[in-house]
């Protein structure tokens, strides 16, 4: 597993190759070439440049209570390849708390 800095870009050692990411109180979170947001309705969305609002990811996700936190899994095709993320959202604070690839 790679852990990166919340200010650097995660890269993966091999597509195999599973990586978190703790995430910063900002609103957006990069990892790996794609950049995350959260809804005001609680979705993760990827940040495209030049679009006009984040792009809504579908995402079967589940609910842990005792932490508060809903994990999504997410799919997100890059440049190369397609990359499964799961990122994890406090669901009071509606922010992203942590990302890793797999």
């Amino acid at each position: 597993m790679d852990s990166c800095s919340t200010d650097e870009s995660c890269s993966a050692l091999s597509p195999a190759a599973s990586q978190r990411k703790p995430a910063a109180a900002a609103g957006r979170v990069r990892c790996d070439g794609v950049t995350f947001t959260v809804t005001e309705g609680g979705e993760v969305a990827e940040v495209v440049r030049g679009a006009a609002a984040p792009r809504v990811l579908g995402s079967e996700s589940f609910f842990d209570a005792s932490t508060g936190t809903r994990h999504h899994f997410v799919d997100v095709q890059g440049q190369a390849e397609a990359m499964l993320f799961l990122v994890s959202v406090r669901e009071d604070q509606r922010r992203i708390i942590a990302i890793r690839r797999f």
